[in-house]
């Protein structure tokens, strides 16, 4: 026996679980040489073990550029002002062939304007094509493509109130994943071995499928859709089950769309339709005791119009390409050896790291998030639509759990005040805790807006219109001014822009002043506002109203008390 040699499952036991992909980390298989007296080296056949993982052969991202310079048809009026310029890239086609990975695609350059002549909103929109290739080694015979595109930037440049020249890019993410078969080491009698029982889950089935799905919508009691100004859709899966070699999918297709009813006046109106779909896919491995992750992405859609000579109003034709990939696992408990030796003969274990995947937990998180957008400059009279363009979400794991995190960005064309179209774009962070301890990682497959609501919110502005009016007029007299809030949350200003702190006193300069208190809740406010003298005077006013209760009509404010010299 060869001492040195020998290791305690202290020295090279490691382990760590990950969530939706729960994996165990055994920093050590073993592949153990046995040397006989006057013998050449020989190695023990381990038994026909194994398990199977899904491992990244392609990992990569490359920039594409899309450069456009767009002509308004004859039909479209100048352009004043310009509200919002997209860059959206789809994919039509991927191919893995000869170690090559071909992906070809358009991306649509869309620009939503105000027009000169009625100052109402319209858009045009143009496509360039793209194709991009990676070269792929070791890829298995039925591959999984994953894609992914995210628009990085768009300029967009007026020549002349009819032509555009717009500079953009985007990137395209590509990922390609193969089943890896792994080993496991069994030892003859005559060896001594420490083993360490885990849960495995192997993988049985990794399949992909791409599949159109076409219908033709009717806009119904909805006013008729002469010109379509915004367009949207997601896709979700409501149910997968699965029999041998079958994955029956459910799901559903959101389409949301902004359009012109009358192009004269500007009129415009919006369609919100929910499409469910099913689809039979063949999968092999898969059957009824797999835990199955399925995710489903939108590659490409198209929207065009149906004019038919039977119906005042033209319906739309929905085409959409859809992707497909199921993952499906079964969970078993193996015996891993962790360190070997002989007592018999000199031995030389040569260790290698394993990676199991321990547990899979298919997860659907729904999250809502509450946001406050304010408005820079001016009033929003109306929303015309609200929409996002973007979301993005990553994992990590601390004490609460598993932590989800990422940016939604909120795309907003309202009215102001004077009815003129303006478009307002914020970004908010946002956070999603699913509590599990025992899990430490998880694979996101994608996050989408399923629904947005909102409300206008009333102007939390109150402004307070003041006068100092002295009984007599003494030399020398200073005058300052201080609040201090009860209840409520809010900001107090003065008309020379400086901000009060609570209870800190200011000099008062003019007898006729304006305070501006901004609420930033919409519980009840009680705060009062103090003006004192260098005499010694003070004098109180107290405000009492509740935001959630503000009218269309305006706020309503109730004093308490008045302006009342207070002996101090």
């Amino acid at each position: 026996r060869d001492l040195r040699m020998s290791r305690g499952l202290g020295d090279v036991y490691k382990r760590q679980i990950y969530v939706c992909r729960c994996n165990i980390f055994l920093p050590y298989a073993i592949y153990l040489t046995i040397k006989h007296k006057g013998e050449k080296n020989m190695e023990f056949n381990q038994e026909n073990r194994s398990f199977c993982t899904p491992s990244v052969v392609l990992d990569t991202v490359a920039e594409q550029l899309a450069d456009v310079d767009l002509t308004l048809p004859d039909y479209c009026p100048d352009i004043e002002k310009i509200l919002k310029c997209t860059l959206t890239p789809k994919i039509q086609s991927r191919t893995l062939s000869g170690g090559q990975l071909q992906i070809d695609g358009f991306c649509t350059v869309n620009v939503m304007y105000v027009e000169s002549i009625n100052k109402s909103v319209r858009c045009c929109e143009q496509s360039v094509n793209f194709s991009q290739s990676f070269s792929v080694k070791d890829a298995s015979d039925n591959p999984v493509i994953i894609t992914k595109t995210k628009s990085e930037y768009i300029n967009c440049r007026a020549l002349s109130p009819r032509r555009l020249v717009m500079h953009g890019a985007f990137s395209l993410y590509a990922k390609v994943f193969s089943k890896t078969q792994t080993s496991i080491f069994t030892s003859p009698d005559n060896i001594e071995i420490l083993k360490k029982t885990v849960s495995c889950a192997d993988l049985k089935s990794f399949c992909q499928e791409q599949f159109s799905v076409c219908e033709e919508i009717s806009v119904g009691e909805k006013p008729r859709i002469e010109s379509v100004l915004h367009s949207d859709i997601s896709v979700g899966v409501t149910d997968a089950k699965a029999v041998t070699g079958k994955l029956m999918l459910n799901g559903e297709l959101n389409l949301k769309l902004l359009y012109l009813t009358n192009v004269e006046s500007g009129e415009t109106g919006k369609l919100d339709y929910l499409l469910p779909f099913n689809k039979i896919i063949d999968c092999d491995g898969i059957d009824e005791n797999t835990i199955n992750c399925v995710s489903c992405d939108v590659m490409s859609y198209d929207i065009r119009l149906k004019n038919d000579m039977l119906s005042e109003k033209p319906s739309v034709i929905l085409d959409v390409k859809l992707c497909v990939t199921e993952e499906g696992y079964i969970t078993r408990e193996e015996e891993v050896v962790c360190d070997a030796y002989s007592t018999d003969f000199s031995s030389l274990p040569e260790f290698e790291q394993l990676k199991i995947t321990g547990e899979v937990i298919p997860l659907n998180e729904a999250h809502m998030e509450k946001l406050s957008v304010k408005v820079d400059d001016g009033k929003i009279s109306k929303i015309l639509d609200i929409f996002t363009d973007q979301i993005t979400a990553e994992a990590s794991h601390d004490d609460r759990g598993t932590v989800v995190k990422g940016k939604i960005n909120i795309c907003i064309l309202a009215l102001n005040e004077e009815d003129a179209p303006v478009f307002i774009e914020r970004s908010a962070d946002y956070e999603h805790i699913i509590p599990n301890n025992e899990c430490n990682c998880a694979k996101i497959s994608g996050a989408r807006a399923a629904s947005i609501s909102y409300r206008l919110a009333e102007d939390d502005v109150i402004e307070i219109r003041c006068e100092l009016k002295k009984k007599g007029d003494f030399a020398n007299t200073l005058y300052t001014i201080r609040y201090f809030q009860f209840e409520g949350e809010g900001k107090l200003k003065m008309d020379n822009g400086i901000t009060f702190l609570p209870n800190d006193r200011y000099l008062l300069e003019n007898e006729k002043f304006r305070l501006y208190y901004t609420a930033e809740g919409e519980e009840a406010h009680n705060f009062i506002v103090v003006v004192e003298d260098n005499f010694g005077n003070s004098f109180e006013l107290e405000f009492d109203f509740n935001n959630r209760n503000v009218k269309d009509d305006g706020l309503t404010i109730v004093p308490i008390g008045n302006f009342s010299p207070l002996l101090k």
